[in-house]
């Protein structure tokens, strides 16, 4: 349990950033995942209920929750390829309408601008999402 609540901090730090009273986050360095054994007992779900409890309560409660959409879908591994805040091409793959209908020019509105992280939410307010 000891080497649990110690990746628990590292993983805190790692996400939230630094926790000394008057550290910025903004002279954090950026956000790295700390390294996880792969097929491990510890799962994603498992160390977020002890580390960032009211996300991974919103997430097990949203649709990607109740569907068992895997984090590494929207965040990637733990790895390089690990997004704190993944970019619209990661939900382009399973909303490539809703994607398409935000995206001018080349540029697409970041997801999360309007819809609630990890509780993906509907948004308030008329959608820019053109039914089809």
């Amino acid at each position: 349990m000891r080497t649990r609540s110690a990746f628990a901090v590292l993983l805190a730090a790692a996400l939230v950033g630094p926790a000394l009273p008057g550290a910025s986050a903004a002279a954090a360095p950026p956000a790295r995942h700390p390294e996880v054994a792969v097929g491990g007992a510890e799962t994603c779900a498992s160390c977020h209920a002890e580390v960032t409890p009211a996300a991974a309560r919103a997430w097990r409660e949203s649709r990607h929750g109740l569907d068992q959409v895997k984090c590494f879908a929207c965040h990637g591994s733990t790895g390089a390829d690990f997004r704190r805040h993944p970019e619209p091409a990661r939900c382009q793959a399973c909303h490539a309408r809703e994607v398409d209908s935000v995206t001018q020019a080349g540029a697409t509105r970041d997801c999360f601008a309007c819809h609630p992280s990890h509780a993906l939410l509907p948004a308030k307010g008329k959608s820019p999402h053109v039914k089809k």
